[in-house]
């Protein structure tokens, strides 16, 4: 089993927004996907609560950091990626997470107070020595988000499409859906390309 593992520093980066949405996509590739929700706030859990699909799946209840090695090993025969969303934290709640996770999605949105930001999650993903890529969300059509591109790839492999500013990843927050699950044809291509950017990553 994969473990994709959702980290950002500051909140409102768009973190969970990508957890539910590339998990959807990873479904809808034939993975059997696991959610796990380690950020207080629950939104991952919400969504998943108000979804009338059986998958991706959820456990009846999300396990404490300490306990995260021992979820994940009980799952392994029964998926083949797990989703870990957490909060947006100082690097040293990333320790016990980041020793499970196979790969690091960093979302970014493109803003000096987001880049600045960005610092102290790479850090501590480069101490770990697991693998990252970024991705830009919530992006303007503006030369902001091809400077923020820029920056980041100094830095790491950033996904090759970004993830821009549309109604329909609020929306489907509320309803439960995925956007690949709607009629907003250009929101699901773009998760359909990050998803094949991620995967890629993880295949190595």
């Amino acid at each position: 089993m994969k473990t994709i593992l959702n980290a950002a520093q500051k909140g409102g980066s768009g973190k969970t927004t990508l957890a539910r949405n590339l998990s959807v996509a990873a479904t809808l590739d034939g993975k059997r996907v696991l959610c796990l929700d380690l950020d207080p706030q629950g939104s991952l859990r919400g969504w998943w609560e108000s979804r009338k699909a059986d998958t991706p799946a959820m456990l009846d209840r999300d396990p404490a950091p300490d306990a995260l090695s021992a979820t994940l090993d009980a799952a392994r025969a029964q998926f083949d990626l797990c989703r870990i969303d957490i909060p947006p934290a100082h690097p040293e709640w990333l320790n016990e997470p980041l020793a499970a996770a196979g790969l690091v999605l960093i979302p970014v949105r493109p803003s000096p107070n987001d880049l600045r930001a960005v610092g102290a999650t790479v850090a501590a993903v480069k101490d770990a020595k697991v693998p990252f890529v970024f991705a830009l969300s919530q992006t303007p059509c503006a030369r902001i988000t091809e400077e923020a591109a820029r920056v980041l790839a100094q830095h790491g492999r950033v996904a090759a499409v970004n993830i821009a500013q549309r109604v329909a990843y609020a929306e489907t927050g509320a309803t439960g859906h995925g956007v690949s699950e709607t009629t907003d044809q250009k929101a699901g291509a773009e998760i359909a390309a990050v998803w094949d950017s991620v995967k890629g990553s993880l295949d190595g």
